[in-house]
């Protein structure tokens, strides 16, 4: 994988201590690592720590990003990754479906259930599966699915290859149709009932 020669630049001049370098490369990637953050830990107040300790560390240590490895997106969620998966042990994932916004990108999957329902009740249903989804599943649907980065960038995110990260996706994708599939059946016969 080659890195973008920008990125190459922009990293050769934070090494060197360039401001205008780290604020590019800030608003190039705070918004995606913010969201994977928030899609991972459920918590807005956590993700944005999370995002906040992404760009120290990188301030920190310039020189750990190795470009022989990866891109520089893919290196910034593995961060990321890591800082979410220690704020999920230490918080144990207090999930708070209002602290996504309703712009948040949804997944494509499960499209004859989610018609179903309204889409309010889609949204929510598809943060509660996706949230539900065992963490190695959620983050590979999140990278590759929501922010739409190459299976091999998010095998250097990871750190496996990327023939696992395509093999989570499609179990993720099966995890994740069948409870939607579950919240729509739980709630036709909650409305058979009602009637």
């Amino acid at each position: 994988m080659t890195v973008p020669a920008e990125d190459r630049q922009l990293i050769s001049e934070l090494r060197r201590g360039s401001e205008a370098a780290f604020l590019s490369i800030y608003r190039a990637h705070q918004g995606r690592i913010f969201r994977f953050a928030l899609h991972m830990t459920g918590n807005r107040a956590t993700a944005e720590e999370v995002t906040q300790e992404v760009f120290l560390e990188l301030m920190r240590r310039p020189r750990s990003f190795e470009p022989a490895k990866g891109s520089l997106s893919g290196y910034l969620f593995g961060i990321a990754r890591n800082l979410a998966r220690r704020a999920a042990a230490k918080n144990s994932l207090d999930v708070s479906l209002d602290d996504f916004d309703d712009e948040e990108t949804s997944l494509d999957l499960a499209a004859d259930v989610l018609t179903r329902l309204s889409d309010s009740e889609a949204l929510g249903a598809l943060r509660t599966a996706l949230l539900g989804l065992p963490e190695p599943f959620r983050e590979v649907i999140i990278l590759c699915d929501l922010e739409q980065i190459s299976y091999a960038e998010a095998a250097a995110a990871i750190g496996c290859p990327a023939g696992t990260v395509a093999s989570r996706l499609y179990r993720g994708h099966a995890m994740l149709k069948m409870k939607l599939a579950r919240f729509s059946s739980v709630r036709t016969t909650g409305e058979d009932h009602d009637g």
